[in-house]
């Protein structure tokens, strides 16, 4: 495993261990998620997507222990540093000696992040890890968290208010009422739920277009004038459903 000492340096395949003067020791993902910008980057065009698929990810923080793969277009860095005052000793992981050379961190500046295809089973270290390799994780519009292990629709996306586009296909979501916490994403226009368990429960479509009326696309299919209609008399009718089994119940 990783030591939670390594902290990622300017070359993509370049790591050393860092030890602190200090007896106390944060995380590697704790230590660059405190970490900002050097300069005032905000008229700097973003870069394309992040990509960590396929990297083995147990945990979201688990891509500080990684480097994203590359793609066509070169990633957008931006340099940052620590704001807290660290006495730093570096030494070179494969002899041990001190790295006499400057070193650089870096995060990168995107707005959309892929961490599909991984075996990430919840997303309680959502905020640290975007924290750690993203410049303003709050400004991210797409996450693609498909093909992972995940149960439930975590209320920690509701910290990324930009979000537009949220993947979740192939995972173990069993719950469908958990949707409606996405009610307060204003921005989303896609979201992908398919192969997951709830994709078998009866009305399953209607049902996500009506709680979720801001979609445009669902499942990769566009949501038509005709979609939200059956969408609407569904919800109509299981709301009379509903009334009559309370009723029910009362007369009972």
């Amino acid at each position: 495993m990783t030591s939670a000492s390594e902290i990622v340096m300017s070359k993509p395949s370049n790591r050393a261990s860092l030890k602190s003067a200090s007896s106390t020791r944060k995380a590697l993902h704790d230590v660059l998620a405190g970490m900002e910008p050097v300069a005032d980057n905000s008229a700097q065009l973003s870069g394309p997507p992040l990509d960590y698929t396929f990297r083995d990810l147990r945990t979201v923080t688990d891509v500080c222990k990684c480097d994203p793969r590359d793609g066509p277009v070169q990633y957008v860095k931006v340099e940052v540093e620590s704001k807290e005052p660290m006495e730093e000793i570096l030494f070179d992981e494969e002899n041990d000696t001190k790295n006499k050379e400057p070193v650089h961190f870096y995060k990168y500046s995107t707005k959309a992040i892929r961490l599909s295809n991984n075996a990430i089973s919840n997303l309680d270290s959502l905020n640290t890890g975007m924290k750690a390799i993203l410049e303003n994780p709050e400004s991210v519009e797409w996450i693609d968290l498909s093909f992972n292990n995940l149960s439930k629709i975590d209320d920690v996306i509701l910290d990324y208010p930009n979000l537009k586009i949220l993947y979740l296909h192939a995972n173990y979501i069993t719950d469908l009422k958990q949707i409606h916490k996405l009610a307060a994403l204003p921005h989303l226009k896609t979201l992908t739920l398919h192969h997951n368990m709830i994709e078998d429960m009866k009305g399953y479509r209607q049902y996500v277009i009506g709680a979720l009326p801001q979609l445009q696309y669902l499942d990769f299919s566009r949501i038509t004038k005709a979609d939200r209609s059956k969408a609407q008399v569904w919800k109509t009718l299981k709301l009379i459903e509903s009334t009559h089994k309370r009723k029910a119940k009362v007369a009972a």
